[in-house]
């Protein structure tokens, strides 16, 4: 049973605080509005005495499970608003829900 409900996980991604906007485009057209966090970490790879080094970012939104649309499919389309990031459009390449009611949606920008 979990200890927060979907209306206490809302406050996590509220965009007047520090999430954004996300709106979803499937196959069967354009979805409602849904608050999200946008993150985009840079990740930086080494492998010792190889000489190997890989740099980039981890693009990724944080939702609510119940806010990803039961048609979501891989390459949706995006667009992500918040003050931070102004607009951005972006694919989904990944769904990992994480069992708490969330989900992470690794994305690629276009």
């Amino acid at each position: 049973m979990a200890i927060e409900t979907d209306a206490d996980r809302l406050l996590f991604v509220n965009p007047e605080e520090f999430g954004a906007v996300a709106v979803w485009t499937t196959v069967s057209g354009a979805k409602p509005a849904v608050s999200c966090i946008y993150d985009d970490s840079f990740i930086a790879l080494a492998a010792g005495e190889l000489e190997f080094t890989q740099e980039g970012g981890r693009l990724q939104l944080t939702m609510r499970t119940s806010d990803v649309p039961a048609d979501a499919d891989l390459k949706d389309a995006i667009s992500v608003t918040s003050d931070a990031i102004g607009a951005k459009s972006v694919r989904v390449l990944e769904f990992q829900p994480d069992g708490t009611g969330m989900t992470i949606v690794r994305v690629q920008e276009v």
